[in-house]
C-alpha cells in the first residue's frame, strides 16, 4: 500500500471518528431531552387528572386529551380502576402500583404491537381529603412527534457523515498527493534514463523541505560511492601495475638465465634475482590481503595496551631494520607526571603494525638523518604522538590522495615501496577511533601526528 493511501485511510478514520462521536454525542443528548420533556408533559397531565377525575368521564377525556393516543387512569388506595378514558391500553401491575406509592411519582415506558418506539407514561401518587390512603394517576401517551424529529436527527446525522467522510477521502487525497508530490518528483527522476548517465544527482523542489533533505543525503551518498568506485578503480589499475611489474621482471631475468646463462655462477645469480622479485612480489600480496581483512574487519574488541611498551618495540624494530639511522624516543613531562601510564584499548600486534609502518616511511626516507618519536598528552584523555623525519616530504596536493591503497608521491624517489604502508596505519587507528594527519615538518621533512583516545578508566 502507497504512503498516500495510508496516509488516507488514518485521516479519513481519524476523522469519521470524530464525526461518529460528536453525532452519538449529540444524538443521545436529544434523545434523552425529548424523553424528559415529554415525560415532564405526562407529568402535568397526570397532575390535571386528579384535579378534574371527579368530573364527568367525557368532560375530563375532551380537557385532558392533548397528545397523541393520551390515556388516562386512576386508581384508588384499594387498587381498585376508578376512571380510564376511552383508548387505554395500558394496565398497571399491583408491584408498580406500590412502588409509584413509595416514591411519589414515576416513569415507565411500554411496547405495544405496531408502534415503531415504545409508548411512555407517568403515574402519579396523590391523596384526597374525603378518603385515606393514596390514589395513583396515570397518563400514557406516544411521542409521534419527538420521534420523528429524533429520526429526522438519525437521518441527517447518517448521510451527512457519509457525505462529510466522502468529501474528508477527496480532500485527503488531494492533500497527500501534493504533500508527497516532492517525492515522486525524486522517483520520477530515478526511473528516468538519464539516471543511468554520469554524473547523475537528485533535483528536488524545495531544497528546505524533508524531500530536499533526503535527496541532498542521496547525493552525497552517490558522491561517496562515486569515490568509491573510483578509489576501486584506481586500485585495481595499480594494483595491476604493480603485480605486473615484478611478474614481467621475474620472467624476463629467467628467460635470460635459460638462454645465456651456461654457468653455475651466472644462474644462481639470475635465480637470486628472481628470488628477490618473488620476495617483493609476496610482500605487495601479504599487505594487500591484509589492507583487504581490515576493510571487513568487525570493531575492536579492545583489550589494555601498553602504549609505551608498543613505541619501545616499535623503535627497537626501526633499528634493528635500518642500521646506523638514529632513531630517537622523546617522553614529555606531562606523560612522566601521569599517575600510571598511559593505556589504550585496542590490538597491540595492529597498533605495533601501524606505528612501525610509519616509522618505518620516516626511517627510508630521511636518508640516515634522525628520525624523532614524541609522545605528548591531549588533554586529559588523549594522547598524541608525533614522528618526524628530515626526507623530502609530502606536496600539499598529496597529504589527502597518499592515504589511498597504492598511491606514492611524487618525491618518492628510487625508495622501494607499494603505497600501502600508510594506508594500513590510517584504517588501524581509525579502528581504534583515533586519527592521523601528515603535515610539513618546518626545516624540510614530513610530521606524522597521531591522536589517539586514552582508556577510559585510566585515572581510577
Amino acid at each position: 500500500m502507497q504512503i498516500k493511501h495510508k496516509l488516507l485511510l488514518w485521516f479519513a478514520a481519524l476523522v469519521s471518528g470524530l464525526l461518529l462521536t460528536f453525532s452519538y454525542y449529540v444524538y443521545v443528548n436529544t434523545a434523552q431531552f425529548r424523553h424528559h420533556s415529554f415525560v415532564e408533559r405526562l407529568a402535568r397531565k397526570a397532575a390535571v387528572t386528579r384535579q378534574i377525575v371527579a368530573l364527568d368521564d367525557s368532560i375530563a377525556g375532551s380537557m385532558l386529551a392533548s397528545l397523541p393516543e393520551q390515556a388516562e387512569q386512576v386508581y384508588t388506595p384499594a387498587g381498585r380502576r376508578l376512571y380510564a378514558s376511552p383508548g387505554t391500553d395500558y394496565a398497571p401491575s399491583a408491584g408498580l402500583l406500590v412502588r409509584v406509592r413509595q416514591r411519589g411519582q414515576m416513569s415507565f415506558t411500554y411496547q405495544l404491537p405496531g408502534h415503531a418506539h415504545p409508548k411512555e407514561g407517568v403515574a402519579l401518587a396523590y391523596r384526597r381529603p374525603d378518603a385515606e390512603g393514596q390514589y395513583v394517576a396515570i397518563v400514557t401517551a406516544y411521542d409521534q412527534e419527538g420521534y420523528a424529529q429524533q429520526q429526522m436527527l438519525f437521518n441527517s446525522f447518517l448521510y451527512g457523515n457519509l457525505a462529510a467522510v466522502a468529501l474528508v477521502a477527496a480532500l485527503g487525497l488531494f492533500f497527500a498527493t501534493r504533500a508527497l508530490a516532492p517525492l515522486n518528483f525524486l522517483l520520477r527522476q530515478l526511473r528516468a534514463d538519464t539516471a543511468r548517465a554520469q554524473p547523475f544527482r537528485l533535483r528536488p523542489l524545495n531544497p528546505r523541505d524533508e524531500a530536499g533533505t533526503l535527496a541532498a543525503a542521496f547525493n552525497d551518498l552517490l558522491t561517496r560511492q562515486e569515490e568509491l568506485v573510483e578509489s576501486q578503480r584506481a586500485f585495481i589499475s595499480h594494483a595491476s601495475h604493480e603485480l605486473r611489474t615484478p611478474l614481467t621482471t621475474i620472467k624476463g631475468w629467467l628467460e635470460t638465465s635459460l638462454a645465456y646463462d651456461s654457468e653455475v655462477a651466472s644462474l644462481k645469480k639470475g635465480i637470486g634475482l628472481a628470488v628477490a622479485g618473488l620476495d617483493r612480489l609476496t610482500a605487495l600480496a601479504n599487505g594487500l590481503l591484509y589492507l583487504a581483512r581490515l576493510d571487513s574487519a568487525t570493531p575492536l574488541d579492545g583489550q589494555p595496551v601498553e602504549l609505551v611498551d608498543v613505541l619501545l618495540d616499535v623503535v627497537s624494530s626501526a633499528q634493528h631494520q635500518h642500521p646506523g639511522q638514529p632513531v630517537d624516543l622523546d617522553i614529555s613531562p606531562e606523560v612522566d607526571a601521569q599517575p600510571h601510564t598511559p593505556q589504550l584499548l585496542g590490538n597491540a600486534q595492529l597498533l605495533r603494525t601501524a606505528l612501525g609502518n610509519l616509522v618505518d616511511n620516516a626511517a627510508k626516507y630521511s636518508s640516515g638523518q634522525p628520525v624523532t618519536l614524541c609522545l605528548e598528552m591531549e588533554g586529559p584523555a588523549t594522547v598524541r604522538l608525533l614522528i618526524e623525519d628530515r626526507g623530502p616530504g609530502i606536496a600539499s596536493d598529496e597529504q589527502e590522495r597518499i592515504f589511498q591503497p597504492l598511491t606514492r608521491g611524487r618525491a618518492v624517489g628510487e625508495v622501494p615501496g607499494f603505497g600501502i604502508g600508510l594506508t594500513l596505519a590510517q584504517r588501524i587507528i581509525l579502528l581504534h577511533q583515533g586519527q592521523l594527519q601528515l603535515r610539513p615538518r618546518l626545516g624540510g621533512g614530513t610530521v606524522a601526528e597521531v591522536q589517539l583516545p586514552l582508556r577510559p578508566a585510566q585515572g581510577v
